[in-house]
């Protein structure tokens, strides 16, 4: 009987991690934007600076949601292994549903940081 794959501390934290650096990274680069002039030509109608916070917003979410995906994966070959009565079994399981759980409010927390790129300009 082979071993059911595991949700690691490093997959729960992934999301979390990704919401961490789009915060920072999306920030820093709203400043040096007003700071320093860059990236302020406007192309399609937006600063080229919000094109590239949008397109940063757009990967990490992307990730986001193949890391959810991946636990989903596991989920699935957890619910269809047949240790269901060991407790380690439903440890597991608990693990995979809190990763998804985790990922779902950090893809809302990189929504609510992006709010302001859709609301606001660049510069105010």
């Amino acid at each position: 009987m082979s071993t059911p794959p595991t949700v690691t501390l490093t997959r729960m934290s992934a999301p979390f991690v990704l919401w961490a650096l789009h915060f920072v990274a999306l920030y820093s680069l709203q400043g040096l934007a007003c700071a320093q002039q860059l990236w302020r030509t406007p192309v399609g109608g937006l600063e080229t600076m919000t094109w590239v916070l949008w397109a940063l917003t757009a990967l990490v979410l992307a990730a986001i949601a193949w890391e959810a995906m991946r636990v989903w994966r596991i989920r699935q070959a957890l619910l269809a292994s047949d240790d269901t009565g060991r407790a380690d079994h439903s440890r597991r399981q608990f693990m995979a549903v809190l990763s998804l759980l985790g990922a779902a409010i950090a893809a809302v927390g990189v929504a609510f940081t992006a709010a302001p790129l859709a609301l606001l300009p660049t510069c105010a």
